[in-house]
């Protein structure tokens, strides 16, 4: 059985759910790291962002160690290896394996969005 995983107090862009927890998987929609009516550099967005999936995972009884997929959406090719930096930061040992793409949003001033997918320990 599906179950939908929502955090009050993390926005939404539409109507979908944060995560979605199938049996031991939690599925997360993308997170971005802006911010309504501020302008934030690549490195505030992406913490922003990281700090969302982490709040959203430990709702669904994960944790950001529990992440095997990462999906990264830049707008920009240039941050390509700032992220690299600060993806090491929160996966330092053992990443999980990480798709990047280059591409354009649907709002303006998103720099980068995440998805994930993670695997809850069945123990």
């Amino acid at each position: 059985m599906n179950k939908p995983v929502n955090v009050p107090d993390i926005q939404k862009g539409g109507p979908y759910s944060h995560a979605i927890v199938s049996g031991n998987l939690i599925f997360l929609s993308g997170q971005t790291g802006n911010v309504p009516n501020r302008v934030l550099n690549f490195d505030q967005q992406f913490d922003n962002a990281m700090e969302k999936i982490k709040k959203i995972l430990e709702a669904a009884g994960g944790s950001i160690g529990d992440i095997v997929k990462v999906s990264v959406y830049l707008a920009y090719n240039g941050d390509l290896n700032r992220m690299n930096d600060l993806f090491g930061r929160y996966f330092p040992n053992n990443p999980p394996v990480r798709t990047t793409l280059v591409t354009g949003f649907a709002a303006e001033g998103i720099l980068v969005e995440i998805d994930v997918i993670a695997v809850k320990d069945s123990a």
